[in-house]
């Protein structure tokens, strides 16, 4: 009919306005696509996108379904929390996703780290299973394991980095769907809905703390790159400094030398201080004949 279809445009209006929101909000805000580089950036974009911008689909959308008289007014929080909560959650599981793999899509492993990812692989499926799967020796399947997905995400941010980091989050959460619909897991429930309420507040906050240990783990490893470098150009300068290398630019009538400030000193004061020479003071037999010539005279 004409009030579906005005609805469904609406809805769609609705949703775009709410992706372009986040959008402007985390590249006003967060670092755009440099987002998930440091944790400050990750709870920024979690709050910017994954919690502001969320609100304005489920609001236009479930506004525009009450006006049609699809929804009823006495339901509208329920659904509105239903609707933003899912909305949240996908954002920030399915966003990193795509922006830490198109801004950095080659894989540089050595075979050292495609032997490790495989057994991280290996180890998130059987995790996953033993959590949300049922693959348990109890004849209750759903134990509160949960806290056994925690080092899974430890090891891709410590090992890999967020892009692995957010790869992971998201298979562990498709296990975790699949298995919390089919009545596994520490989160199902009697009804569908209040399963998937639960899983995706799990999911999200997991998320969350994943992709900011990541980008602190991340943050580290460029300080200390950092560092290194810095030594390295340290040591590299104060050799090359007590070298004496290159070109040293000297007056011809009184020997002093110009220094890299552009002032002149005397020769001694410019070894000591750009070497780790010591220079003491004596007269050479030339000059002691010609400064002092009647030392020439005394008798023997």
């Amino acid at each position: 009919t004409a009030g579906s279809i005005a609805i469904a445009l609406a809805i769609a209006a609705g949703n775009t306005l709410e992706g372009v929101t986040g959008a402007y909000l985390v590249t006003r805000f967060a670092g755009g696509t440099r987002a998930f580089d440091r944790p400050q950036d990750v709870f920024r974009f979690a709050l910017l996108a994954g919690a502001i911008s969320t609100m304005v689909g489920p609001t236009v959308g479930l506004a525009s379904l009450a006006l049609g008289g699809f929804a009823d007014w006495a339901d509208f929080a329920a659904i509105w929390l239903t609707w933003w909560l899912g909305d949240a959650v996908g954002a920030f599981q399915v966003a990193p996703l795509l922006v830490l793999w198109l801004t950095n899509p080659r894989v540089r492993w050595q075979r050292e780290q495609m032997v490790e990812a495989a057994c991280l692989l290996l180890c998130l499926f059987v995790v996953g299973q033993v959590v949300f799967g049922g693959w348990t020796p109890f004849e209750v399947k759903d134990y509160p394991l949960d806290y056994l997905c925690v080092p899974i995400f430890v090891w891709a941010a410590f090992r890999f980095g967020q892009r692995e980091t957010a790869t992971a989050t998201v298979l562990l959460s498709g296990i975790a769907l699949w298995g919390t619909l089919r009545g596994f897991g520490p989160f199902a429930r009697e009804t569908p809905h209040e399963s998937l309420l639960l899983l995706q507040g799990f999911v999200g906050f997991t998320a969350l703390l994943a992709m900011a240990f990541a980008a602190l783990v991340a943050e580290r490893n460029r300080i200390e790159a950092k560092r290194e470098a810095l030594l390295r150009e340290l040591d590299d300068a104060f050799v090359h400094i007590k070298a004496l290398r290159g070109l040293l630019p000297m007056c011809a009538s009184c020997k002093k030398i110009r220094d890299d400030q552009g002032y002149w000193d005397y020769v001694e004061n410019y070894i000591q201080t750009h070497s780790e020479a010591t220079i003491t003071h004596g007269l050479c037999p030339d000059c002691i004949k010609k400064l002092y010539p009647q030392l020439e005279k005394q008798p023997q």
